[in-house]
């Protein structure tokens, strides 16, 4: 399991309605943990808390002939557990595809303060690090610590992942980007962050408990689009957009409910300059062309926007199959049209496709991405609101 910035309340959930228009079925990221504690695997090289990164030459594209089981809707068939025929563990975070998943426990060692912060429940585990709840020793103001390991603070380049996600997420202030409000080491030289705290669930999560209704969906994608698009006119991509790093909280405005951007542990500059040897960096399902040759760039993360549509709205990811046969599908294929799958607006039908398209230069900006979504949510307001 990846750690996540921010952990949902445990006392209440976003009050979403449910599809009852198509069948309920584990999404991507609950397959992805089904199979990953069937199948024990060696350990790789993995990011500590989110997508994770492999080098180009460690993958291998699939044969031209590898084709996607057809979903049930289409005429293939599912096993009980809710994969298709030939589902691998491709769908989870690129890390956790070479790796065993590591339980939730309490941190290695015992620690009850971070600087100013006592430590109070750990909250989610990931790889090299986790996060914990913490509260201010003088105000009594509760936030996320993100915290790496011991073993790992002498890696120069881990480390620097992770504070360039202070960095990186400070660049905008938008009300839809997680607050990192400092990095920071303890007198033993570990580092850690300082987040706000959240009320809410992930997206993951709240799609986990089966189809939501599609006005949600939009409202839920429109916000993420509009912080997105701040993100990037701050220069920032993000590189890893998907269920799990869309935070919604339990508070809503205007009838849409809020949503937080999270996890910038892979996230980079917009004129960073290429590397000698690329790294794929993300979570396989919802990968674009370009990120898969280490090229990523603001469309990319309209790409993978555009998958967490097609995933919500359909019930089913635009291309599926093992690592090798995703990377060939993302390169090669055109999914099919999301409302043959299930009846939606033909304004969200074309985005989902142009979002989806091969070339960056014919995706749209995620700003024309905010004003689509943010339109269809305002025909749907009366119906999101009684949800």
């Amino acid at each position: 399991m990846t750690a996540r910035s921010v952990v949902p309340s445990r006392h209440a959930a976003a009050p979403f309605v449910h599809s009852r228009h198509h069948p309920r079925r584990p999404g991507p990221r609950q397959n992805a943990r089904l199979r990953a504690r069937a199948a024990p695997a060696s350990r790789g090289t993995g990011d500590a808390f989110c997508g994770g990164m492999l080098s180009r030459s460690q993958l291998r594209p699939a044969t031209p002939s590898a084709a996607r089981p057809a979903p049930a809707s289409q005429g293939g068939t599912r096993d009980p557990s809710g994969d298709p025929p030939g589902r691998s563990s491709a769908t989870l975070p690129l890390w956790a595809c070479f790796a065993n998943v590591v339980p939730l426990v309490p941190p290695a060692r015992r620690v009850c303060r971070f600087g100013d912060y006592d430590v109070l429940a750990p909250l989610a585990r990931g790889g090299m690090g986790g996060v914990y709840l913490a509260v201010h020793a003088w105000t009594g103001e509760q936030v996320a610590l993100k915290v790496l390991d011991p073993q790992y603070a002498g890696n120069a380049e881990i480390v620097e992942r992770l504070q360039a996600e202070h960095a990186l997420a400070s660049r905008t202030d938008h009300p839809g980007i997680v607050e990192i409000r400092g990095a920071h080491w303890t007198d033993d030289r570990v580092p850690y962050l300082v987040m706000e705290y959240l009320s809410g669930e992930t997206l993951g999560d709240i799609a986990e408990r089966g189809p939501i209704e599609l006005p949600s969906i939009i409202a839920i994608c429109a916000r993420a689009a509009a912080a997105l698009a701040a993100l990037h006119d701050a220069g920032v991509i993000h590189c890893d957009v998907k269920h799990d790093n869309l935070f919604v909280l339990d508070q809503h405005v205007h009838g849409w409910p809020r949503v937080k951007v999270i996890d910038f542990g892979v996230s980079r500059l917009v004129d960073e300059p290429p590397r000698e040897d690329p790294t794929v960096a993300g979570t396989p399902w919802c990968i674009a062309p370009e990120q898969w040759r280490g090229q990523p760039c603001p469309a990319t993360d309209v790409y993978a926007l555009g998958c967490v549509l097609y995933d919500l709205t359909t019930g089913y990811p635009p291309f599926d199959g093992s690592l090798p046969e995703l990377m060939a599908a993302h390169l090669e294929r055109r999914p099919s049209r999301p409302s043959w799958l299930r009846p939606m607006p033909i304004a969200l039908d074309r985005l989902i496709l142009r979002s989806l398209a091969k070339r960056p230069a014919d995706r749209p900006t995620m700003h024309e991405v905010a004003v689509t979504l943010g339109a269809l949510a305002d025909a749907h307001a009366p119906c999101l609101a009684a949800g």
